[in-house]
């Protein structure tokens, strides 16, 4: 996925979906619509997902994880964004934890 496009299809108008799973999260983790919009804007994509890798419903799509920093906090975020043709889809978004995170942000640990 090119970042380039997520970001085309976020400004130009196309439909944005937040799914329910994610606006949950939002809420419990205290992420802003404009933190999901500056991650999407200024963050980079750090992982990329194939078909059925993450959601294994015969209405897959391709999906990557962003890395970006909220607005207010200026605090590492990443939010898992999927395209499907007319739609970014924003499946979660949360705050990557030094568990499961190296201090870049980028790197899993194992």
């Amino acid at each position: 996925m090119i970042i380039e496009q997520i970001r085309n299809a976020f400004v130009s108008g196309i439909s944005v979906e937040y799914r329910a799973h994610c606006l949950k999260r939002m809420m419990e983790r205290n992420i802003s619509r404009k933190d999901i919009e500056n991650c999407i804007m200024k963050g980079e994509i750090i992982e990329n997902y194939s078909l059925n890798e993450l959601n294994l419903s015969p209405e897959s799509y391709p999906s990557c994880l962003i890395l970006g920093i909220t607005v207010s906090e200026q605090r590492a975020l990443h939010v898992v964004v999927g395209y499907k043709e007319t739609t970014v889809i924003i499946i979660t978004a949360y705050y990557p934890d030094s568990e499961h995170w190296m201090p870049d942000n980028k790197t899993r640990r194992k």
